[in-house]
């Protein structure tokens, strides 16, 4: 009996001035701890190398971090956009757009969700304190350990994260202040924060494709429930 585990690519983050490659704590180690074997992987922009990396990993995580380039979803750079990694964006991108492809199973976190939804052709609020007027939001940035859940979101029953969950409520962290505006065709909205807010969406037909706003990866060592969506994560892909 072979106990190899899959392969699960997680993107990294980039240090533009350093020329650093890295990735916080969480991630890769949420993925070993779900029984996968989290590998980061490089940064780079060349179409066969990224081809390689799709082809050589059994699933994939999107990780956190900066905006998204407000050009792939159609929109000018408004002031309240922040920090964007157009090396970022190319990689993640085209990572999303193979694995639904290949039916390769793909979790997104935070700005991985973001990048999920625009690379299937949705779009984004660049910023939602900015943007949305018609009804008052709730602190998405929270001033609290970061382990700490500080709002509640209501989860769809059946759907791929109430499964994993095993609730339809449940209290997460959040540092955000970009978010999905128009869900992209084929995915659909799994929960949403008592605001209204977009906080998970899932590929309809496809093995294994979730994005979530929240920061699980900062979560699961405090609360073992949110190991829960590694888990599926590494499931999918045995």
């Amino acid at each position: 009996m072979s106990n190899k585990r899959p392969l699960i690519g997680v993107t990294p983050w980039y240090d533009y001035d350093k020329q650093l490659t890295f990735i916080k704590k969480g991630y890769c180690e949420g993925v070993n701890k779900a029984g996968g074997l989290g590998v980061l992987l490089p940064m780079c922009t060349q179409p066969e190398l990224m081809e390689n990396m799709v082809q050589s990993c059994d699933g994939f995580l999107i990780s956190g971090g900066p905006d998204v380039d407000p050009k792939y979803f159609n929109e000018m750079n408004l002031p309240f956009n922040q920090d964007i990694s157009p090396y970022r964006d190319t990689l993640e991108i085209f990572i999303t757009r193979r694995a639904i492809e290949l039916n390769k199973p793909l979790f997104g976190i935070c700005r991985g969700i973001q990048i999920m939804n625009v690379a299937m052709g949705g779009s984004l609020y660049q910023d939602i304190h900015s943007q949305i007027n018609d009804r008052k939001l709730i602190k998405h940035s929270q001033a609290a350990p970061r382990w700490y859940p500080t709002h509640k979101i209501n989860v769809k029953k059946d759907s791929i994260l109430s499964k994993l969950l095993k609730a339809t409520s449940i209290e997460v962290n959040s540092f955000h202040h970009q978010a999905i505006k128009d869900t992209a065709p084929g995915f659909e909205i799994s929960s949403l924060s008592e605001d209204g807010i977009i906080e998970s969406i899932e590929y309809k037909n496809h093995k294994f494709a979730l994005g979530v706003q929240w920061h699980p990866e900062l979560m699961w060592e405090a609360n073992s429930v949110f190991l829960s969506l590694f888990e599926g994560l590494v499931q999918s892909c045995k």
